[in-house]
Order: C-alpha cells, then sequence, then structure tokens
C-alpha cells in the first residue's frame, strides 16, 4: 500500500526502466507516494505509479 507523503519537483522526463518505459513522468510537481520500504513514486501519464530514484526528483514539501 503506498500513502501519499507530501510533494516532488521532476526537473525533467522521468520514464520507467526496460520493459516499463512506455510509462513516463513529465518534469513538474507530483504528490509523493511512499510505499512501506521508503521508495518514492509518483502519478505517470498513463495513470500507473511510477518509481523515482533519489537523483531525478526533490523534495517540494514533505
Amino acid at each position: 500500500m503506498e500513502n501519499k507523503k507530501g510533494k516532488v519537483r521532476l526537473p525533467k522526463t522521468v520514464r520507467g526502466d526496460f520493459p516499463f518505459n512506455q510509462t513516463k513522468a513529465e518534469p513538474g510537481v507530483y504528490d509523493a507516494y511512499i510505499n512501506p520500504h521508503g521508495a518514492v513514486s509518483v502519478m505517470a501519464s498513463n495513470g500507473e505509479l511510477l518509481g523515482v530514484k533519489p537523483g531525478e526528483f526533490e523534495w517540494v514539501e514533505k
């Protein structure tokens, strides 16, 4: 289960790793979803959660 935990800013387009590379999130501010293990995700343009790596986002609010 993932819970909303603040907002993050993506400075550039983030794509899923192969074979999920059709999933992408454009630059902008997104609600951050955090799973029980601490992984951060955003809602991608196709409606799926996309995991983002530490170098791909910055916290706007937590």
